[in-house]
C-alpha cells in the first residue's frame, strides 16, 4: 500500500489563494471573469474586466502571454480545443476569438455574433465537432463546418469549426 499526505483545508486554501494572488496582482488590472485548464492540464487561460486574457503555463505559473488587442471590452470567457492547439474567448463587445497557442495569433474574430448583449460563455464539444457560445440576448449558438467551406474553417481537433 501506498501512504500520501493529506493536506489539511487550510494548507489547500493557503495554496489556492497564494497562487490566485500571485496571478492576479502580476497580469490583470481588474476582475478576472474566468479561468479554465487546457485539457493536457498544461495551460491555464484567464478572462478579465481589462479587456485581456492571458495564457499561463500551469506548472511554473509563468505568463505566456498577455493578449491584449482581442476585444474591445471585458472578457467574460475562456476556453480550449480540445486537442490544446486553440485557445477561445468571449467577450462583452459581442465577439468570439480564437487564438492560435502556438503562434500566438488571432486566427479568427467573429464579431457581432449576438445582437443584444455579450457573449457570456464559449465552449467545445467533447468530439470537437462544435463551438457553442451563450448570450445575453438568451441564445446559444452552435458553429460547425457544415455552415462553410474549408478555406474558412480551423481545425479544433475535430471536425472543423467556422474560422
Amino acid at each position: 500500500f501506498f501512504f500520501f499526505k493529506q493536506k489539511t483545508a487550510y494548507e489547500m486554501l493557503r495554496s489556492l489563494v497564494g497562487s490566485e494572488m500571485c496571478i492576479r496582482d502580476s497580469i490583470h488590472t481588474k476582475c478576472i471573469n474566468c479561468v479554465a485548464f487546457s485539457p493536457n492540464g498544461k495551460y491555464l487561460a484567464t478572462a478579465s474586466d481589462d479587456k485581456t486574457c492571458s495564457l499561463i503555463d500551469a506548472s511554473n505559473r509563468t505568463i505566456i502571454e498577455n493578449f491584449k488587442r482581442l476585444h474591445l471590452s471585458s472578457v467574460l470567457t475562456v476556453c480550449f480545443s480540445r486537442n490544446d492547439k486553440y485557445l477561445i474567448s468571449g467577450s462583452g463587445d459581442s465577439s468570439i476569438c480564437i487564438v492560435d497557442i502556438k503562434s500566438r495569433q488571432l486566427i479568427k474574430r467573429l464579431d457581432r455574433v449576438i445582437t443584444g448583449g455579450r457573449i457570456r460563455s464559449v465552449a467545445i464539444s467533447a468530439d470537437g465537432n462544435y463551438l457553442g457560445s451563450g448570450g445575453e440576448d438568451n441564445t446559444c449558438l452552435l458553429y460547425t463546418s457544415d455552415a462553410a467551406d474549408d478555406l474558412l474553417c480551423v481545425d479544433l481537433g475535430g471536425r472543423r469549426i467556422i474560422k
